[in-house]
């Protein structure tokens, strides 16, 4: 009798631990253009029609300190986020939160080149800097200018 007691407790609280959210187990077949050089090919599959410039953080905005975050975004069919990876970032971890919220609300249209919206992976660099022309040689050093 006093096991049951014991268990009937333990039982109810194991299974209202177990996870209630669903999965969704879809994998989506990306087309692989994250890498540096490619950057402009993805550009021919999706065009951003909706950028959302990341915050400044407070503490590196009051400190003037000025940094850079690559990530590899996921665009779905639909032409949103699906996922980031922080490639790299300088200095490492003050800017990548706020560059991730940021690109997780922007939104792709498919070009016509990509009639069948497939989705790609691709990379976004986001700049932080607190001047236009940033001087400091760290950040000079770690975030180069972009090539045209």
């Amino acid at each position: 009798m006093n096991k049951s007691y014991f268990l009937l407790p333990l039982a109810l609280f194991v299974t209202s631990c177990a996870p209630t959210t669903k999965v969704d187990k879809t994998k989506i077949d990306y087309l692989d253009l994250s890498g540096k050089e490619q950057v402009k090919l993805a550009e021919e599959y999706w065009r951003v029609v909706k950028r959302i410039e990341p915050r400044y953080p407070v503490s590196a905005a009051k400190n003037n300190i000025s940094g850079c975050v690559d990530l590899i975004v996921g665009i779905d069919q639909n032409g949103k986020a699906t996922g980031y990876k922080v490639r790299s970032s300088y200095p490492k971890g003050v800017f990548d939160n706020n560059a991730a919220a940021a690109l997780v609300e922007w939104k792709w249209k498919v070009t016509d080149k990509n009639k069948n919206s497939t989705p790609v992976l691709t990379s976004i660099r986001m700049d932080f800097s607190t001047s236009r022309n940033p001087t400091e040689a760290k950040y000079l050093e770690n975030c180069p200018k972009h090539e045209v």
